[in-house]
């Protein structure tokens, strides 16, 4: 009886010092190298339409210059902390390329969360906060004014719920030279890490992120064509 006692606690000192293997392991959410020659399934367009196709084993955006938003495609997901990588690549320099997660928003519904930018000559982490209703009576009032965007005052940056789209973090990069780049975001709660290539980690601590999330979605920027390849999301469990 002693040594069979001896055994179980031998196994479970061991299963401690491991973590529990199997709940450290990460759920792979999305796994996509676009070896088919269609979209694939459950990848949803929006914007202008046709914008995107599989162009020799990657996802081909292309914005055109009267394409004042630019298109997108995404893919709903379920999760909460995060592991995304992707690689990109830029076939001209110019335009910007988005990568966006949605979740559940703490103003109410469904909304962007996270957004990695991809410009000429930096990345940059950003997250939205503000409720819907406030998003809309900007667009409204932009509208109005000839598509101007109007500088908010300090009453409206007060208030919690005015829609406002915040800069987390920035490094200098060079993505627009044709070659493909690596991206690798990284959601603990409210913490949030990307890497572009082999750059420094760039860190940052945001409002909105310690949500569950629903959706990746890839913009491409006006006048941009962007190749997108090897994309993959897993969500952390519980126990990493």
């Amino acid at each position: 009886m002693k040594r069979f006692l001896n055994s179980c606690l031998c196994f479970v000192v061991f299963c401690v010092a491991c973590g529990g293997l199997q709940a450290a392991e990460p759920t792979v959410l999305v796994h996509e190298n676009f070896v088919a020659k269609s979209l694939p399934e459950k990848w949803e367009q929006g914007g202008r339409k046709n914008s995107f196709s599989i162009v020799d084993g990657a996802l081909r955006g292309v914005a055109r210059p009267d394409d004042g938003h630019g298109p997108s495609i995404g893919v709903p997901i379920k999760g909460h902390d995060l592991i995304v990588e992707f690689d990109v690549k830029f076939a001209r320099p110019k335009g910007y390329f988005l990568f966006l997660i949605d979740g559940e928003s703490r103003f109410g519904g469904q909304a962007h969360l996270l957004r990695f930018a991809i410009m000429p000559t930096q990345v940059q982490l950003m997250q939205d906060r503000g409720d819907t209703a406030s998003k809309r009576a900007q667009k409204k009032e932009r509208d109005a004014n000839g598509g101007r965007r109007l500088q908010p005052t300090k009453e409206q940056l007060a208030d919690p719920t005015f829609y406002r789209i915040e800069r987390l973090a920035r490094q200098a990069a060079k993505p627009t030279d044709g070659a493909w780049h690596h991206v690798r975001i990284e959601l603990r709660g409210a913490a949030v890490t990307a890497r572009f290539d082999d750059g420094p980690k760039m860190t940052a601590t945001g409002s909105v992120l310690d949500a569950p999330k629903s959706r990746i979605v890839f913009l491409v920027g006006q006048t941009g064509d962007v190749h997108i390849d090897n994309v993959k999301v897993s969500n952390r469990k519980q126990a990493d």
